[in-house]
């Protein structure tokens, strides 16, 4: 608000703010039995699985889509959310043709490398039904967390604890020549793998401490 010399007074709204828009990471907390995917655990090895990181480093040896593991979002107690989006967040090697590389620069490779894509399928909120409007494996990119917009999902629930959202996830590859993260990995075997992590888009409805939310206008951002 302003006043001029003449004394009118001038109010501009503001425009509204995101309400409390949150992110909850998914966590692969039960060992697959499968070195595919391994966590980044901070000051520790790798680790077949963990409920505090939600990083993870993962590769293939399987042409075509290696086996699916489930991810799990925690238990929210404290609030009542709804669902705005799901997202993802993929890093890529920094130079995927590092792969190719043999000891010596002079020294053709083995073969051809690639590198591993992720896939998401079967998006759950309290083992309800698939709420991705694909049935199968779709690529990852399409939730990436670099795109303009969320992408449209099926519904957009509210999530009251003890319900948790679960997701399965796979890798694929057009060659049998990834390699699975390891302690001792050559940067030839990091080169084909990807390192990522996803996240549940939600709103707080209302907080156990600090009352209702406000809705936000974005929607889909």
């Amino acid at each position: 608000m302003s006043q001029n010399d003449a004394g009118l007074k001038f109010i501009a709204s503001a425009p509204p703010g995101e309400g409390r828009l949150i992110r909850i990471p998914f966590y692969l907390e039960a060992d697959p039995g499968d070195t595919d995917y391994q966590v980044l655990v901070p000051g520790a090895a790798l680790a077949t699985n963990s409920t505090s990181s939600p990083i993870i480093a993962a590769g293939s040896a399987t042409q075509g889509i290696n086996t699916s593991v489930q991810l799990k979002t925690p238990q929210i107690s404290w609030a009542t959310l709804r669902l705005v989006g799901f997202e993802t967040c993929v890093n890529f090697p920094a130079e995927p043709g590092g792969a190719h590389n043999a000891a010596t620069a002079d020294v053709a490779p083995a073969g051809p490398y690639s590198v591993a894509s992720l896939l998401v399928k079967d998006l759950q909120i309290g083992g309800g039904a698939n709420l991705f409007v694909h049935e199968d494996f779709g690529n990852s990119a399409i939730y990436s967390s670099a795109n303009d917009s969320f992408a449209g999902l099926r519904d957009y629930p509210i999530i009251k604890s003890p319900n948790v959202a679960q997701v399965d996830i796979a890798l694929y590859n057009s060659t049998a020549n990834g390699i699975a993260p390891a302690a001792a990995a050559t940067y030839a075997s990091m080169a084909t793998q990807i390192v990522f992590s996803m996240n549940l888009v939600c709103e707080i409805l209302q907080d156990d401490q600090y009352g209702a939310g406000v809705p936000g206008p974005y929607a889909r951002r």
